[in-house]
C-alpha cells in the first residue's frame, strides 16, 4: 500500500467500574462514506492497540475497568477520537481524508488515571442519590458529609471552596443547585464521573483540595429522538440526533416545580427554592471537534409567618424579606488533532457568573450581589520524548470581577466597632496565567511510571507567583496489584470580597498553600472486584482565617469557628460571596487520614464499601497556639451502597452511612448584660461534637424495554428510618437549655424516566 500513515496511540485512562461480562472492549471500524470495512486500521483503547481485520473488527482485552479515550487511525482516513467503556461493543465509522501519513508507533503505556470513577451504568440505579448523577459523589471516600444534604465536595480536610470542578474541561463555578438538592448537569447529560481527593495533575492548578471532572455524553447521531424524566421535585426533556460535519447533538433542559407546588397548594414552606438548567453539545462525527453551552439557574426566597421568630433554628424575627439568586453560564469549543505521534488539544470559552442576595433586616435593606467574566483558554501537547511522553500546556485567562454591598461592615482593624449600614463596589478586572509541564518515563518493561511535573502560576488578584512542583510514581506489580505514590504543591488565590477597600489593608491578602503527599495499593480480586487502600498528609498554610475578635462571641456569630450548621453553611457559600468577615492569610492546617474503598464491578450484586478515616485540624493565631479541629472534621466515615437485580425487569438497592458528629464550640455560660440581655461565654473552640450521623436510604427500579426505548420508574427513599439527626445546636433565652437542630426528615423521591 502506497502512501504516508500517521497515528498516535495515546489514550488517557479515566478508569471506573462497570457491569460487563469481559474486560474488553470490541468492534468494527467502517468506512463513513461507503460502509465497507475498513482493514488495518490502528485502534487503541487506553493503553491496549490492536489492528482491524478482514472484516473491520478488532478485540482489546485486559483493560482496567471503566471508561477510556478511543484513537483511530487508518491510511487514507481522518483520525478519529472518541471513548468507551469496558465491555462495550462499538461500530466506528472514519471519514475519508485528502492526503497521506506516515504510520509512526509510541510504544509504552499512557499515564496513570484518576483513582475513583462512576459512569452512568452505577449512577442511575444509586441509592440515595435521587436519581442524580453528581450527588452520587457524595457516597465516594475522603468526601465529607455536610448538613442538611447541602452540596459541595469537601475532600481530605480541605473547604468545598478548594475543590475544582470541571465539566469537559471547563471550570464551573458549582457543583450543585442551591441546597444540594440536585447537581447542575442531569444524569441523562452525563458519561462519566471522576473524582481525584487529591494529588491531582499539574494540568489542574489554582486549588488546594481535589478535582472531580465531569465528561459530558456524545449525543447519539443516526436519528433523532427525545427522552426526558418528571420526578417529585423536577422534569427535564434531553433530545440528541444528527449535526454538522457527520456529528451529533444534544441538548437538555430541566426546571423544579417547588415554587409552583407552594403557590398552588399554599404550603406552609419557610424557604422555597426553584431551580433550572440547560446544555446544548455538538461533537464532529469524528470526535475533532466540540462546541458545549451550558447554564444554571438559582432561586431562593423566605416564605414565612412575621410573627414567627425561628426558621429552622435561625432567628429571623426581625426578616421581613429575603431573595437569593444564582446563575452561571459557560461557552466553550474543543479542538484535537493529531500531527505524526504528537497530539494538540485547544479548549477555549467564556461564561457568567452571578450571585445576588439580597433581605430586609430590622428595616434595613442589605445585601450582596457579585458577578464575574471569565475568559479562560487551555491548551495541551501530547508526544513522544525521551523515551516516554512529553506533555506540556498553558491554563489561562482574564476575570472582570465585580460586587456590591450594602450591609454593616465587618469588625476590621481600622474600624475595630461598626455600626453604619455602608454601601461599597468593587471592580478589578484580573488576569491569570498557568503553564505547565509533565513527563512519563516507563521502566521495568513498562512496569514502573515516574511522572514528574512542574507546574507555575501568577495569580492576578495576588499579584502573586508560584510555582509547583509534582510527581507521581506508579508500579504494576503481580496478580493485578498496582501501588501509587505522590507529593506536590498547590496553591490557592484569596476571594474578591477579602479585596474590600473598606479593610483598608496594609499589606496584600496572599492566597493559600498545601503540600501534599500519598501512597496508595489497589488490587482487581477474581477479575471483577476492586480493593484500594490510599494513606495521605496535607500540611496548610496562609489559610484564610478571621482576625479581628467581634463583640458576638464564636459560639453564637455564625462564623466557621461557631461550627455546626451555620459554620458550615459560611464555608459553603464562602466561594459564592465571599467572606463575611475581616481574614488575614495566617492560618495554618493539616490533615491525614487513610482512605479504604471494596468495590464490586460486575454480576448480580454491584456496590462498594467505602471507610475513611481522617482528621482535618486548624491554628488561628488571633485565638491562641494551639490547633483546633476544623469545621469539617470527620474522624470516622463509613458508606456501604449495594444494589441487586430482581430478574430482568426489577433492581433494588440500599445505602447506608455513618459519620462522626461535626464540632461545633460550646457555650460554657452566660452573663447578663445592663440591658438586661443575656451574653453566652465560649467554651473551647469547636470541643464539642455533635451525635454520630446515621442514615439508611433505599431504592426500588423497574424497567419496561420496549423497541421504542427503556422506560424506567424509580423509588428512591433517603433516611427511610426518619432518624432525626443532628445538624446544628440552638439555646434558650438564658442559655441554659441546649437543643439540636434536625436534619432532613424521611425524603422519598419518585419518578419515571425515559430512555429512547
Amino acid at each position: 500500500m502506497s502512501g504516508r500513515w500517521s497515528a498516535v496511540v495515546a489514550a488517557i485512562v479515566v478508569g471506573g467500574g462497570t457491569a460487563h461480562a469481559e474486560r474488553e472492549v470490541t468492534g468494527r471500524v467502517l468506512d463513513a462514506a461507503s460502509g465497507q470495512p475498513v482493514v488495518g486500521a490502528l485502534v487503541a483503547v487506553g493503553a491496549g492497540e490492536a489492528g482491524s481485520d478482514d472484516d473491520g473488527r478488532f478485540t482489546i482485552e485486559n483493560l482496567p475497568f471503566g471508561r477510556h479515550d478511543v484513537v483511530v487511525i487508518a491510511d487514507g482516513f481522518r483520525a478519529y477520537f472518541g471513548s468507551a467503556r469496558v465491555g462495550d461493543e462499538l461500530t466506528i465509522r472514519i471519514v475519508p481524508a485528502v492526503g497521506e501519513g506516515e504510520l509512526i508507533r509510541v510504544s509504552g503505556r499512557v499515564p496513570s488515571g484518576p483513582p475513583l470513577h462512576l459512569d452512568t451504568t452505577e449512577i442511575r440505579n444509586l441509592p440515595g442519590a435521587g436519581n442524580d448523577a453528581l450527588r452520587a459523589l457524595q457516597s465516594l471516600p475522603g468526601v465529607a458529609r455536610t448538613p442538611f444534604g447541602l452540596g459541595g465536595l469537601a475532600l481530605r480536610g480541605t473547604a468545598p471552596r478548594d475543590t475544582k470542578v470541571y465539566l469537559d474541561g471547563i471550570e464551573v463555578p458549582l457543583l450543585y443547585h442551591f441546597g444540594g438538592i440536585a447537581s447542575f448537569l442531569p444524569t441523562a447529560a452525563v458519561d462519566e464521573l471522576t473524582l481525584q481527593p487529591g494529588g491531582a495533575s499539574v494540568r489542574y492548578g489554582r486549588g488546594l483540595g481535589g478535582v472531580a471532572t465531569v465528561t459530558s455524553r456524545t449525543g447519539r447521531g443516526d436519528r433523532w429522538r427525545v427522552g426526558g424524566e418528571v420526578s417529585l421535585i423536577h422534569a427535564a426533556a434531553i433530545a440528541e440526533g444528527p449535526g454538522p460535519a457527520r456529528g451529533s447533538w444534544l441538548m437538555g433542559v430541566r426546571r423544579s416545580y417547588f415554587d409552583a407546588i407552594q403557590k398552588a397548594a399554599s404550603l406552609d414552606l419557610a424557604l422555597v427554592p426553584r431551580y433550572g438548567d440547560a446544555q446544548l453539545r455538538w461533537e464532529s462525527g469524528d470526535g475533532q471537534w466540540m462546541a458545549i453551552a451550558f447554564v444554571s439557574d438559582d432561586k431562593l426566597r423566605l416564605v414565612h409567618d412575621p410573627n414567627d421568630a425561628s426558621t429552622g433554628g435561625i432567628n429571623t424575627s426581625n426578616v421581613k424579606a429575603f431573595t437569593y439568586t444564582s446563575r452561571f453560564a459557560r461557552l466553550g469549543m474543543r479542538y484535537r488533532a493529531v500531527h505524526g505521534a504528537t497530539q494538540l488539544t485547544i479548549l477555549p470559552s467564556v461564561g457568567i457568573d452571578d450571585v445576588n442576595g439580597r433581605a430586609n433586616h430590622n428595616d434595613q435593606d442589605k445585601g450582596l450581589h457579585r458577578w464575574t467574566v471569565p475568559l479562560t483558554l487551555r491548551a495541551e501537547v501530547a508526544t513522544p520524548l525521551f523515551g516516554g511522553t512529553l506533555s506540556f500546556g498553558l491554563d489561562g485567562g482574564g476575570s472582570r470581577h465585580a460586587y456590591d454591598i450594602i450591609n454593616t461592615p465587618p469588625p476590621s482593624p481600622s474600624d475595630p466597632t461598626p455600626d453604619m449600614v455602608l454601601r461599597r463596589s468593587l471592580t478589578r478586572w484580573t488576569a491569570d496565567l498557568g503553564a505547565w509541564i509533565e513527563q512519563s518515563w516507563f521502566v521495568a518493561n513498562d512496569k514502573i511510571e515516574i511522572r514528574p511535573g512542574l507546574r507555575g502560576d501568577h495569580i492576578g488578584l495576588s499579584d502573586q507567583w508560584s510555582l509547583d512542583p509534582r510527581i507521581v510514581i506508579h508500579e504494576q506489580l503481580p496478580h493485578h496489584i498496582e501501588l501509587t505514590q505522590s507529593a506536590g504543591l498547590y496553591n490557592e488565590p484569596p476571594l474578591i470580597t477579602d479585596l474590600d477597600p473598606i479593610f483598608m489593608r496594609e499589606k496584600p491578602m496572599l492566597g493559600s498553600i498545601a503540600a501534599q503527599l500519598a501512597f496508595g495499593g489497589k488490587a482487581i480480586v477474581a477479575d471483577d472486584n476492586e480493593v484500594s487502600a490510599t494513606a495521605y498528609y496535607q500540611h496548610l498554610r496562609q489559610l484564610p482565617v478571621d482576625a479581628v475578635t467581634g463583640a458576638t462571641p464564636i459560639s453564637a456569630n455564625g462564623g466557621t469557628d461557631s461550627g455546626g450548621a451555620l459554620g458550615i453553611s459560611r464555608e459553603l457559600v464562602d466561594a459564592q460571596f465571599g467572606s463575611y468577615s475581616y481574614r488575614e492569610a495566617i492560618g495554618r492546617g493539616y490533615a491525614y487520614g487513610l482512605e479504604l474503598i471494596a468495590r464490586r464491578n460486575r454480576g448480580t450484586w454491584t456496590g462498594w464499601v467505602a471507610y475513611t478515616y481522617g482528621r482535618s485540624l486548624r491554628q488561628n493565631p488571633t485565638r491562641g497556639p494551639d490547633y483546633f479541629a476544623y469545621v469539617l472534621d470527620q474522624p470516622h466515615t463509613l458508606t456501604i451502597v449495594g444494589t441487586t437485580a430482581l430478574g430482568k425487569q426489577w433492581r433494588a438497592g440500599g445505602r447506608f452511612r455513618y459519620a462522626t458528629g461535626n464540632p461545633f464550640t460550646p457555650i460554657a455560660g452566660a452573663t447578663m448584660d445592663a440591658d438586661g440581655d443575656y451574653i453566652a461565654i465560649d467554651g473551647p473552640i469547636l470541643s464539642s461534637r455533635l451525635p454520630s450521623f446515621f442514615q439508611l436510604d433505599l431504592r426500588l427500579d423497574r424497567t419496561w424495554r420496549r423497541a421504542w426505548g427503556i422506560l424506567n420508574l424509580y423509588l428512591d427513599i433517603q433516611n427511610v428510618t426518619n432518624r432525626r439527626n443532628a445538624e446544628g445546636v440552638t439555646y434558650n433565652e438564658d442559655y441554659t437549655v441546649r437543643s439540636y437542630t434536625r436534619g432532613l426528615p424521611i425524603f422519598p423521591s419518585i419518578g419515571v424516566e425515559y430512555i429512547p
